[in-house]
């Protein structure tokens, strides 16, 4: 596979990752929480669990490119 197609897979995974489909496993993913508690949690704590897991995603991504680009 060349680096386009890879780069593209990447992030159609991320894309998805982060979708709907995956509420219950990104926050897990991203070590804010357990599969357990992610169980006990209403819709609502949910929701801002995924937010944080986004936040902290993207602080993830934006240091990884700060790091390559050095």
């Amino acid at each position: 596979m060349n680096r386009s197609a890879i780069l593209s897979e990447y992030f159609s995974y991320l894309r998805y990752l982060r979708s709907e489909d995956c509420k219950y496993y990104f926050p897990v993913l991203m070590g804010v929480c357990t599969f357990a508690e992610v169980k006990r949690f209403k819709y609502a704590e949910l929701l801002e669990i995924n937010k944080i897991a986004n936040f902290k995603f993207k602080k993830e991504m934006y240091e990884n490119f700060l790091i390559a680009n050095l």
